[in-house]
């Protein structure tokens, strides 16, 4: 009998952990109830770099960052709150039908909550709206979650770029038709 009581408390403790989850996903849900995805505004590429720096292995400088938004500034753009940037997506216009991005990255607290997703669809709708009918990217071929998001959004692998990091990893060139 006493084992069984353990194995109850166990049972509970990790239901309360669940649920505790669920809660917190649910408050961070609300905090995104007033949001939007916009072009990014030059002075806000500084948070855009801070964010770039938590959550993806390569770094990258203030200047490329720049450059970037002044090759193309519709395909840089950032997912706000009234009081933060929790997200950006970096795009570049490659040739008059070809689309690349560069970089994708939302703060640790608050992924997996939609966020990558509207940027994402924000970014190919701005593609569609300039003419452009396939968007790639790069990912590195052991981020399984990476890779499942972006074939989520209908991107398909078709290649290997072996040595692509700067820490030798290799990558997955991911390409998406847009028509």
């Amino acid at each position: 009998m006493s084992n069984m009581g353990i194995f109850s408390r166990r049972h509970s403790n990790k239901k309360l952990l669940n649920d505790d989850r669920i809660a917190t996903k649910e408050m961070l849900k609300e905090e995104l109830k007033y949001h939007s995805v916009r072009k990014i505004d030059p002075t806000e590429i500084r948070t855009a770099m801070d964010i770039s720096q938590r959550s993806l292995s390569e770094r990258y400088s203030k200047e490329l960052m720049h450059e970037i938004y002044g090759a193309w500034p519709d395909g840089f753009m950032v997912y706000s709150t009234e009081s933060d940037i929790l997200g950006f997506l970096a795009g570049k216009r490659v040739t008059q039908s070809e689309a690349r991005i560069l970089m994708l990255a939302t703060t640790e607290k608050y992924r997996s909550l939609g966020i990558g997703s509207e940027l994402i669809e924000n970014f190919v709708q701005t593609c569609r709206n300039y003419g452009i009918i396939t968007v790639r990217l790069e990912v590195r071929i052991d981020n399984k979650r990476g890779i499942e998001f972006y074939q989520r959004h209908g991107f398909i692998v078709t290649s290997i770029l072996r040595n692509y990091y700067s820490d030798g990893s290799d990558a997955y060139v991911m390409w998406k038709q847009l028509i």
